[in-house]
């Protein structure tokens, strides 16, 4: 789409003015709207889309936006699980392309609007023409000065704080807490599935200051039970045995965060039943996030691509082992140029070997497969390059079992290669 990779080329900067002009100029979308507002470093998608899941069970008509996208654009637009049709984005990014240009025209000083701030307006125009119940509104970088931060949400929900984006958000946990912390609002509740304490004492006090009444899941007697590669179960206050369907302990995380969240908006009047939490979290599906896409050959997408993402996924793949009957993975494996090349270690220990390709985002700049390669034959690993990712899917087929990860644009790519190879299961 024309309109969006012009976008892109404006790069990512953070501030709210662009985005309050293009809004006011479209007559303010989000006005008309309730929101779920979501921030957080690692887990944001797979909290919003096991609450959007479940609320749209309870009977609300739900909408989701979320990014990046894998495969198509129309993903980052969701009601009630539907990506928007062609017609309806192509409608959409016109009458906000106008908006812009306009604003532009007569606010340059605040430089050039970006794909992001597209997006998210043109989501609070398609939700709010669609008259949705609730929009789940997940948050793109950061939180303070993230282009979603214009809403007034509902409920505000903080999933972690790791180490990605360090280069805007801050160095340390406590600077990264600050940026997400962005988002608390005035005397609204605040829910957060975050463990490490210098990071829960900056937004407590962001929620002193905002008045708004502040949840933590440590405070929740809730367990994790078990998980395989079929999905996990736990126990939370009035459920002995809840279960879903996306894999890893990270995810019993994520779940436990959801029904806090969902927990709040009970108290707050809204009427979400014991089934429809129960039947919500089981039917959740959050792709590219330890996805398993093919039995025979096993190939598991995970988007992680920060510290914490990789060493979730290092720990699940450990985990399942025993069940797949190996303790060795192929790693299909691309990160954008700006990324830490170390971060790669992280998956040493599990590698049978890695096929290093290039992971295409459209505006960022990959890191070149011959680096990546050098670095790993440099530290003792068997390593090869394509800068085609199709050459890479080739390649790895042959040596299973297989994950894809180290960049989300890079899942997206795979999985679209994998779809024209006939590898997928059918119900992908």
């Amino acid at each position: 789409m024309k309109i969006i990779k012009e976008r892109e080329r404006f790069g990512s900067h953070l501030g709210l003015e662009r985005i309050q002009l293009v809004c006011s100029a479209l007559s303010n979308p989000q006005d008309q709207l309730k929101f779920i507002h979501i921030a957080g470093t690692n887990g944001k998608g797979s909290v919003a889309t096991l609450m959007a899941q479940v609320l749209e069970e309870a009977g609300f008509d739900v909408g989701l936006f979320t990014s990046p996208h894998l495969e198509r654009y129309n993903e980052r637009f969701r009601i009630n699980g539907t990506p928007i049709d062609d017609l309806q984005l192509e409608e959409l990014l016109y009458k906000t392309e106008d908006a812009i240009k306009k604003v532009e025209q007569d606010y340059p000083e605040y430089g050039a609007v970006t794909e992001f701030e597209l997006g998210t307006a043109l989501a609070f125009l398609y939700f709010a023409a669609s008259e949705v119940d609730v929009v789940v509104l997940e948050t793109g970088l950061g939180g303070r000065l993230d282009a979603t931060s214009v809403v007034n949400p509902e409920l505000t929900v903080i999933t972690s704080i790791g180490h990605d984006h360090m280069d805007r958000l801050g160095t340390s946990l406590a600077q990264i807490a600050y940026e997400k912390a962005g988002i608390i609002k005035q005397g609204v509740p605040v829910v957060t599935g975050i463990q490490q304490p210098e990071a829960i004492r900056v937004l407590k006090e962001a929620a002193v200051q905002k008045n708004a009444p502040f949840y933590s899941l440590e405070q929740v007697q809730w367990k994790r039970l078990n998980w395989n590669i079929r999905g996990g179960h736990l126990s939370y206050p009035g459920y002995d045995f809840l279960e879903i369907r996306l894999l890893g302990a990270h995810q019993l995380d994520n779940a436990a965060t959801a029904l806090l969240a969902l927990e709040v908006l009970q108290d707050k009047g809204w009427s979400i039943s014991e089934q429809a939490i129960r039947s919500g979290l089981l039917k959740a599906r959050w792709s590219g996030r330890m996805e398993v896409v093919s039995s025979e050959p096993l190939v598991i997408l995970d988007g992680g691509h920060n510290q914490e993402g990789l060493m979730a996924l290092a720990d699940g793949l450990k985990h399942i082992s025993s069940e797949i009957g190996s303790d060795r993975f192929t790693f299909i494996f691309g990160m954008l140029n700006s990324k830490d090349i170390r971060l790669v270690d992280i998956l040493f220990p599990i590698a049978e070997r890695f096929v290093f390709t290039k992971a295409e985002s459209g505006r960022l700049l990959p890191m070149e497969p011959e680096r990546l390669v050098r670095y790993g034959k440099s530290r003792g690993v068997t390593a090869v390059g394509y800068d085609s990712p199709l050459d890479a899917v080739q390649d790895a087929l042959e040596t299973a079992p297989i994950c894809v990860c180290g960049s989300l644009y890079l899942v997206g790519t795979i999985k679209r290669y994998l779809r024209t190879l006939g590898v997928l299961s059918k119900e992908d």
